[in-house]
């Protein structure tokens, strides 16, 4: 658990997240494999070192997993093999491609969400568990469409497992709403998590990287957009749920964390992107946040998970 007693250091000059010099940390041409683009990884403290789920897109944009890791969280060393990831019944008829993993350390165990588009039957959430990411076993079956950015929180609240997840409308939007389960099978007494209307929020909204616990709150990174006259935009903000009742908000500041700026941002096959699905403590308690860059490459912003607390707190 993270204290907001720690000391802090100044605020960056050019705002709460620093985008890392070596920016993208990964991207198509680093892969071992032929392939379009690499992003929206999911990441965890694992073995001692930051391991990540890679999304790969190949040129035929078919998407697989691959894993990558690193002693120092920058400089990664990525395995020229896929993972093999099980498929379940309804994947297997009418899979059309899998999507935006998150990895959860729970019980033991790491277990894996992710979005399975099935055709036109939309998006459903899938799990699965591992020990060593290599070896996957699924979880119970895909949940009902239409439902992606799933994202498990680290532990029991209240006796009960729980996910932050997004049930889409049939315009493609959505937000981010919270679900429990007694055995990661069956899910119910969903409530939706209410964030304040924001000019960069119009849209949609979904959860981000894992619920990081600290003492005032779950401390969660989350991902919004909003369309202009040419484009939907992405932007990452930043909300603290209650430890006991997550529907509960116990801060959410208006002004967003990151949006898209930089050329490696802005340009790629999604231009104007900046998406999330993994972050790391790290063990000087320096928060890397992995994010998806114009849905092409893999960049890296950090910020002391404490100072993103104090904002979260301050601006909310």
């Amino acid at each position: 658990m993270i204290s907001d007693t720690q000391p802090t250091s100044l605020l960056y000059q050019n705002g709460i997240l620093e985008r890392h010099s070596q920016n993208p940390i990964i991207s198509p041409g680093d892969m071992p494999v032929r392939c379009s683009s690499v992003f929206n990884c999911g990441a965890v403290w694992f073995e001692d070192r930051v391991l990540l789920l890679l999304r790969v897109e190949d040129m035929a944009r078919d998407n697989k997993f691959y894993v990558a890791t690193s002693e120092d969280g920058i400089d990664f060393d990525i395995c020229d093999t896929p993972i093999d990831y099980p498929l379940r019944d309804m994947e297997a008829r009418y899979l059309e491609n899998r999507f935006d993993m998150r990895i959860t350390p729970l019980e033991g165990r790491f277990y894996v969400t992710h979005a399975s588009w099935l055709g036109g039957y939309g998006s459903c959430i899938g799990t699965a568990k591992t020990k060593d990411f290599q070896k996957f076993e699924a979880v119970g079956n895909l949940s009902v469409p239409s439902n992606r950015n799933a994202v498990l929180f680290p532990e029991k609240i209240k006796g009960r497992y729980a996910r932050l997840e997004r049930p889409q409308d049939i315009n493609g939007t959505g937000r981010i709403w919270v679900n429990y389960s007694p055995d990661l099978l069956y899910w119910g007494q969903g409530q939706p998590i209410v964030l304040p209307k924001t000019p960069w929020s119009s849209e949609k909204n979904g959860a981000g990287a894992v619920p990081i616990k600290t003492d005032r709150g779950w401390l969660c990174v989350y991902h919004a957009t909003a369309k202009n006259c040419a484009t939907e935009n992405y932007y990452l903000g930043v909300m603290l749920l209650d430890l006991e009742h997550p529907e509960r908000v116990i801060a959410a500041p208006r002004q967003f964390i990151l949006q898209a700026e930089t050329p490696y941002e802005c340009m790629g096959q999604v231009p104007n992107v900046v998406f999330t699905n993994g972050a790391v403590v790290m063990p000087d308690g320096t928060l890397n946040i992995y994010y998806g860059a114009a849905d092409t490459r893999i960049c890296l912003a950090q910020v002391p998970v404490n100072d993103l607390l104090k904002y979260c707190l301050s601006e909310a």
